[in-house]
């Protein structure tokens, strides 16, 4: 793939036409582009580290498909969005109420009891502290370049403090109390632990530098027919921002709509059925099998995540399918888990500048 030199805004325009804008939305000419009218660069797993050769081996040793497909290390939260221009990140989150629920991971301790040579763990004792916790799985994978949910919201301020007109900037979150350890029973996600997720957001965000439902929302009855009778924002009234969405579905996200199913005074945008009241953003993770779903979705004006690779098989194979299937797709948040080569499989990486089937 050619090498691409990035615009300041790190964006870009889609280039085909939307066929359904309705009698009340103006035309291209008359307005400004809008967010779903952009096709962004992101990671997936955005914090993970792969796990070190004692975790590895132990991983390995039980599932070895697993152990391929976490064999990858992303950059510093920061680094991603000022060097490679990613725009949409990635974080999977566990309530740690009390705190020290993850900070002795089994097979870091196995490790240090065996006297072997592994990076240094929790090095400022965050782990220990109450509060959100990133992480991908207890006691095994567990490496990660941030450990709490607050200094990754302060990582990613303080990058948006100092580029204001940067293109918003949309974070999944994965709500997790799954444990493949019998020694580590993470809580459970309630109404409770949302609470402080949001309260953990606004402390570090202010409420007018978050991309709401209700902001997108408006004047109209649902999310749903916002955006199907105006659309998302223009870029140009949303610059600086950042938006939250949920990854989960299911039980989790359903909870979280139990308060409101149009999303009145929540944070986090859910992916659910295109009829659903608070339809405005989909995952659609396979652009292969949900190609032509991904295209009726974005014509309609829905925002769509889906990922270029997965569990690392296109960088072994060096197999850009999927890459273009993404990217023809039209979906406008493209998730990688290499923004940079990795030498061991192949000189596969993603750029978002292939030309489209």
């Amino acid at each position: 793939m050619k090498d691409l030199k990035w615009p300041v805004s790190a964006c870009f325009i889609l280039t085909w036409m939307f066929s359904g804008l309705k009698a009340e939305e103006p035309t291209r000419a008359s307005r400004g582009l809008r967010l779903n009218e952009l096709q962004l660069l992101g990671t997936h797993n955005s914090y993970h580290l792969a796990p070190d050769k004692v975790a590895m081996g132990l991983i390995r040793s039980v599932v070895p498909s697993e152990a391929k497909a976490i064999d990858v290390s992303q950059r510093a939260l920061s680094e991603q969005l000022s060097h490679f221009g990613v725009r949409h990140l990635e974080l999977d989150l566990y309530l740690d109420p009390k705190g020290s629920l993850f900070n002795k991971p089994v097979a870091y301790t196995m490790a240090l009891n065996q006297k072997v040579e592994v990076p240094e763990f929790d090095k400022n004792k965050q782990m220990a502290q109450a509060g959100i916790k990133i992480l991908h799985s207890p006691d095994f994978d567990y490496r990660t370049t941030v450990y709490t949910l607050t200094d990754a919201l302060i990582e990613i301020k303080e990058w948006s403090d100092a580029n204001q007109s940067h293109i918003p900037v949309f974070v999944l979150l994965e709500l997790k109390s799954d444990s493949f350890s019998p020694l580590t029973r993470p809580v459970e996600w309630d109404e409770q632990g949302f609470e402080e997720l949001e309260k953990t957001i606004l402390k570090i965000w202010p409420r007018d530098r978050i991309l709401t439902p209700d902001d997108v929302r408006g004047e109209k009855k649902t999310l749903q027919e916002a955006v199907l009778g105006i659309g998302w924002p223009e870029v140009e009234k949303v610059r600086g921002k950042i938006g939250f969405l949920l990854d989960n579905e299911g039980k989790v996200r359903d909870e979280y709509l139990s308060k409101s199913e149009i999303l009145a005074g929540r944070l986090l945008f859910v992916s659910v059925d295109r009829r659903h009241p608070a339809a405005a953003w989909m995952k659609r993770n396979d652009p292969i099998g949900s190609f032509d779903e991904i295209r009726s979705l974005v014509d309609s004006g829905f925002l769509v995540r889906t990922r270029a690779d997965a569990g690392t098989i296109e960088a072994r194979t060096n197999d850009e399918t999927r890459l273009r299937k993404a990217i023809s797709s039209g979906a406008q948040l493209i998730s990688t888990d290499f923004l940079e080569a990795d030498p061991r499989f192949s000189g596969y990486r993603v750029h978002l500048d292939l030309p489209a089937e």
